[in-house]
């Protein structure tokens, strides 16, 4: 009589342990990765009405070493309101450099208490802004 197989044996689930072991060991860097980028992300969200002010007032006919830095004349909210979780400050200067402070929060990693700076370019009557900052590269928003 031939016995048929019920199951599977001890090496089969050997195996299939062993690749997903495998895979997390792959997966939860990566993840970690990608949510310390999408929190220092937020950076880039807040400095987003600082940079277009900046650009409304280039194109306004201010050079980027004349910029007007007070609140009222760039039309923003009170320096202080550009904070949040991730956020500490959102600072900028007449020649145009937008700078934002990480806050120490631990789940930034290696990107807490680091900086983001964007810094203007004319570029054929165009503001274009470089990405620089203490943020590691890999954690760095897009330009």
């Amino acid at each position: 009589m031939k016995k048929l197989q019920q199951g599977f044996t001890l090496i089969e689930l050997m195996i299939v342990v062993a690749i997903i072991g495998i895979l997390a060991a792959i997966a939860v860097p990566a993840y970690q990765d990608y949510t310390i980028r999408s929190r220092v992300s937020e950076a880039a969200s807040l400095s987003g009405g600082v940079r277009t002010a900046m650009d409304v007032a280039f194109s306004e006919g201010y050079a980027i070493g004349s910029i007007p830095t007070t609140v009222a004349s760039l039309n923003l909210s009170a320096a202080g309101s550009y904070k949040s979780k991730y956020v500490t400050s959102v600072g900028y200067t007449a020649s145009g450099v937008v700078t934002i402070t990480l806050t120490a929060e631990k789940s930034l990693g290696t990107a807490a208490n680091d900086t983001v700076i964007y810094t203007p370019t004319n570029v054929g009557g165009n503001l274009r802004w470089a990405l620089t900052g203490t943020v590691p590269t890999k954690y760095r928003p897009k330009n």
